[in-house]
């Protein structure tokens, strides 16, 4: 890392400009509507002690980036204040260039009446009129969505201005948009502009880490956001998600959808100390029905399992509705949740960071084992659409995977798919028995790692040990 960026990383803490959030009650919704755990605010700085320094690190940014100037353009509205002070900056290091930037209303009296077309640029703009074939570099604070930007590149190339080599900004998130693409990334390949940051979210993450600046927690909840939200480069800074629900790398995951808590009871006591079960599935019937806090006491009693809360299906809300379902599942001594994000990208973003923010651990599932559900079965669920759900949650990190034990065929596309982002998938199961999948033709499609969910094949026996013990003996 440059000098100047760890420099600009510890003037952005000693003014407070950049906040990493311990707590959750902290966080900030961004633009995007994203609830973020670390946030920059370059609107501090706004005196001019500040406002030097600044312009001081971006001069430091665009000499770095090797990308000759010779005028600079402040993008409404935040660039309009930096183009001067960083002309100045640039000065003091023997780059003197010329800066402008765009009016809100066209100038229609002194220089600016009686132009032609080639001088209508002046009528337009405040500070040194650039040249048609100048070198601008656009300047502004953040880079989101990046619709100030594209509108500055519009009007530039329409004053026949199109030489525009690079956009500087002071902080890049690292951030993938809804569509999972690197906006900064398309925004470059869209308009031929360069875009350069005085820092981005991994030289930030990275400084931290390794000037142990802020407390652990800070720095983890910062971690989880950028492996759900940011770019692949951002993520391979963070490093990969590390969870393992299931010691065993096969087991049987007892469905508990039985109508009382003491058949649940009864059903763990029975199984709980058997070798091929591996956690027990938690419905929203004993949830609702006695509470989770409740059922979640009752299962202690006889067993130190990991249970899996299953909300059919959780993760078809809004997106911030993620962040209280996780407190709630915390709160209620849950170890796992399954998410079916159909609601989309940015809920499925949301939903899985909420869940890892609270230490939680997660399992995301995008087909199920009826008939009708996705549009080549006769359903709404369009197949590439639910293929999508384990593409994103691979991406992010996630290797678990709720697939339909039923449907051979598909658990060997999904796994394709995972594998092909570099996920080392492990699939849970669902559909035997009384849906008609058996347990060992699913274990030779699914790998190694692999946990068949049954329900109504071990509770509606007449015997759920001896039950249990058959359907793991197919491992």
């Amino acid at each position: 890392m440059n000098d100047y960026k760890g420099g600009f990383i510890n003037f952005l803490l000693e003014t407070g400009a950049l906040k990493i959030f311990d707590n959750p009650s902290d966080d900030k919704t961004l633009k995007s509507k994203r609830i973020s755990s670390w946030f920059v605010n370059i609107g501090d700085f706004n005196d001019g002690k500040s406002s030097n320094a600044l312009a001081e690190f971006y001069a430091e940014a665009i000499i770095s980036s090797g990308v000759e100037t010779d005028v600079l353009y402040g993008i409404p509205d935040k660039g309009v204040g930096l183009v001067a002070p960083i002309a100045i900056a640039m000065a003091a290091r023997r780059r003197n260039v010329g800066w402008f930037f765009s009016r809100k209303d066209e100038k229609t009296h002194g220089e600016a009446t009686n132009l032609g077309p080639e001088d209508r640029i002046k009528k337009l703009t405040v500070g040194r009129v650039p040249k048609v074939d100048d070198k601008i570099i656009q300047l502004d604070d953040v880079f989101t969505a990046g619709d100030a930007k594209y509108e500055a590149n519009t009007f530039l190339k329409s004053l026949g201005r199109s030489n525009l080599p690079l956009l500087a900004i002071a902080v890049d998130r690292q951030e993938v948009g809804i569509d999972g693409k690197s906006a900064i990334e398309e925004y470059e390949s869209k308009t031929g502009t360069k875009v350069i940051s005085v820092v981005s979210a991994s030289d930030i993450y990275h400084f931290l880490k390794n000037q142990v600046l802020i407390p652990t927690e800070g720095l983890e909840r910062m971690a989880n956001y950028l492996r759900v939200y940011g770019t692949g480069a951002a993520r391979k800074t963070v490093g990969k998600l590390e969870q393992k629900i299931i010691e065993r790398d096969r087991s049987v995951i007892p469905a508990c959808d039985v109508e009382t808590l003491e058949q649940f009871e009864s059903l763990v006591q029975q199984t709980g100390d058997l070798e091929g079960i591996g956690a027990y599935k938690l419905g929203f019937e004993l949830g609702l029905g006695y509470g989770l806090p409740k059922v979640v006491e009752t299962a202690r009693k006889h067993t130190d399992k990991p249970l899996i809360y299953d909300h059919q299906k959780a993760g078809t809300d809004i997106p911030d509705t993620g962040k209280n379902f996780a407190k709630r599942m915390k709160k209620s001594g849950i170890d796992t949740v399954i998410l079916f994000p159909q609601a989309g990208p940015e809920t499925e973003r949301a939903w899985i960071y909420h869940a890892l923010d609270q230490g939680l651990k997660v399992i995301i599932g995008g087909r199920m084992t009826h008939p009708g559900y996705t549009v080549s079965e006769g359903g709404f669920i369009t197949d590439e659409g639910a293929l999508e759900m384990y593409r994103i949650a691979a991406r992010i990190g996630i290797n678990d995977y709720v697939v339909p034990g039923n449907k051979p065929e598909t658990i060997k596309q999904i796994k394709e798919v995972v594998e092909a982002e570099g996920s080392t998938p492990v699939f849970y199961a669902p559909g035997f028995v009384e849906q008609g999948g058996i347990i060992s033709n699913t274990a030779k499609v699914a790998g190694d790692r692999f946990h068949g969910i049954v329900g109504r094949g071990i509770y509606a026996a007449k015997d759920m040990r001896t039950a249990a013990i058959e359907q793991t003996s197919q491992l």
